[in-house]
């Protein structure tokens, strides 16, 4: 879970989503699950490894 931090920008490399570029909202360490958010309404949990750096 130390690989991200609020506000980092990820991209989302599991099945779901996959390619969608979006910000850290929250990190849940109970559950291991990172909030994802992309543009004004949509987010989702994410598994660590789902996610990867946004590098453009």
């Amino acid at each position: 879970m130390n690989d991200f931090a609020i506000g980092d920008t990820v991209q989302v490399a599991g099945p779901r989503m996959r390619g969608n570029v979006g910000t850290v909202v929250f990190i849940d360490v109970q559950r291991g699950r990172v909030l994802v958010r992309f543009g004004p309404v949509t987010q989702d949990f994410f598994s660590p490894g789902e996610l990867e750096h946004f590098r453009p």
